[in-house]
C-alpha cells in the first residue's frame, strides 16, 4: 500500500489485534483522543489544565486586585474627562502590572483561551488535529474544515485506526492542530463551541492582541474588550471559574482521573 500516499495506511488495528503483534494496543497519544470517551474526557482535561497553568503564569491573574483597581481608577478619570480633567493620571502597583511586558501577557492570555476551546471540540467529538488533503479520501473533509468543525466518524468513515508496527494510529491527521482564527471567526465554529458571542468576541480581540509580540509598539483597538462594562480581569476569572475550572473538576470527578480538583482563583 506504499503507493497511496506519502502516509502508508499499513494494516488496520483490528487485524493487528487479531494477529496479537507486538504494539497492536499502543496508540499515538494525540489519536488516542478520538477513540473513546474516557481518552477523550482526559484529553479535555489536559488542555484545560495546560490553560489553566499559562493564566496562572500571566501577571494580569497572580497581580490581578490590582489590575482591577487600576482600570476602575482609570475608567474614573476618562469618565470625568481624562487629560482635559486636568485631574492627575491614575497610578500605582496595578499600572505597572499592566503595562509589564503586555505583548507576552496578551501572548499567554490568547494561548490559555485557544487550548481552551480546542477542548470544547474535542469534548463535542469534533476532530481539533488538521485534516491532511493529501491522504487518499480526506481533501473533501479538509475542505470542509477550512469553514466548519469536522466531527470524528467522519474520519474513522473513511479510514479506521491504522497500525504501523509500532502503534496505532488515524489515517489522515496531521500533526497540526486547527488554527486560531478559524475558532474565533467561522460562524460555524462559533455555533460549535457553545459561548455566547460576548466570550469570543473578547477572545477574538485577545487573539488579535497576541499578534502585537511580533509588532510591539503598534496600536490595535480592541472593541470587545473595551465594551465590556467592569474590568476585564472580571471577565477573565468568571470565565475560567465558570467554563475551565468547574467543567474539568466535573470531569475529574466524573471518571476519577489521577488528577487533583482544579482550584477556583
Amino acid at each position: 500500500m506504499s503507493g497511496l500516499s506519502h502516509i502508508p495506511l499499513h494494516i488496520t488495528t483490528e487485524e493487528a489485534k487479531k494477529q496479537a503483534l507486538h504494539g497492536f494496543d499502543v496508540y499515538k497519544y494525540t489519536h488516542l483522543l478520538y477513540l473513546d470517551d474516557i481518552n477523550r474526557d482526559f484529553g479535555v482535561v489536559r488542555l484545560n489544565v495546560e490553560a489553566i497553568d499559562i493564566f496562572s503564569d500571566t501577571g494580569t491573574i497572580v497581580h490581578r486586585h490590582a489590575v482591577a483597581a487600576h482600570q476602575a481608577a482609570m475608567n474614573q478619570w476618562i469618565a470625568k474627562g481624562g487629560v482635559n480633567s486636568n485631574l492627575p493620571l491614575p497610578w500605582g502597583s496595578g499600572s505597572i502590572a499592566s503595562m509589564e511586558n503586555v505583548n507576552y501577557e496578551h501572548l499567554k492570555i490568547a494561548s490559555a483561551f485557544e487550548l481552551h476551546l480546542k477542548a470544547r471540540l474535542l469534548a463535542r467529538n469534533y476532530i481539533i488535529h488538521e485534516i491532511d488533503a493529501k491522504v487518499p479520501g480526506c481533501k473533501a473533509l479538509s475542505d470542509e474544515q477550512r469553514n466548519q468543525p469536522v466531527p470524528k466518524n467522519k474520519v474513522t468513515a473513511i479510514h479506521p485506526y491504522h497500525f504501523d508496527g509500532r502503534q496505532n494510529y488515524l489515517p489522515g491527521l496531521k500533526d497540526s492542530s486547527l488554527k486560531f482564527s478559524l475558532l474565533t471567526d467561522k460562524p460555524a465554529y462559533r455555533a460549535a463551541l457553545g459561548l455566547t458571542d460576548q466570550q469570543l468576541d473578547i477572545i477574538k480581540d485577545y487573539r488579535l492582541l497576541r499578534n502585537q509580540i511580533h509588532f510591539p509598539g503598534d496600536i490595535l483597538e480592541t472593541p470587545n474588550i473595551q465594551a465590556f462594562p467592569q474590568p476585564i480581569i472580571d471577565f477573565l476569572i468568571e470565565f475560567i471559574n465558570t467554563e475551565i475550572v468547574a467543567w474539568s473538576n466535573s470531569l475529574i470527578g466524573a471518571y476519577n482521573m489521577h488528577y487533583e480538583p482544579l482550584e477556583a482563583l
